[in-house]
């Protein structure tokens, strides 16, 4: 399955994750469902986390507009 174009641009954000953790990301990338490196499945795994978390309706969280480049 290949990655769908993200359509929101990206940003780049540094973790520091348990052995255990680091070594599940390895095993789900060699298995390739949820992307083909630990990078890539890190990011599925917090881009869906943050998902579920905006939608529960603990709080609304405001939407930033985008600003034009000067």
């Amino acid at each position: 399955m290949s990655k769908a174009k993200n359509s929101t641009g990206s940003g780049l954000v540094t973790v520091t994750l348990s052995e255990e953790s680091v070594r599940l990301l390895d095993e789900l990338a060699e298995r390739g469902i949820y992307g083909k490196n630990k990078a890539e499945v890190a990011a599925r795994f917090i881009d869906r986390a943050l998902q579920e978390f905006a939608e529960t309706p603990r709080f609304k969280l405001q939407k930033r507009r985008h600003q034009k480049p000067e």
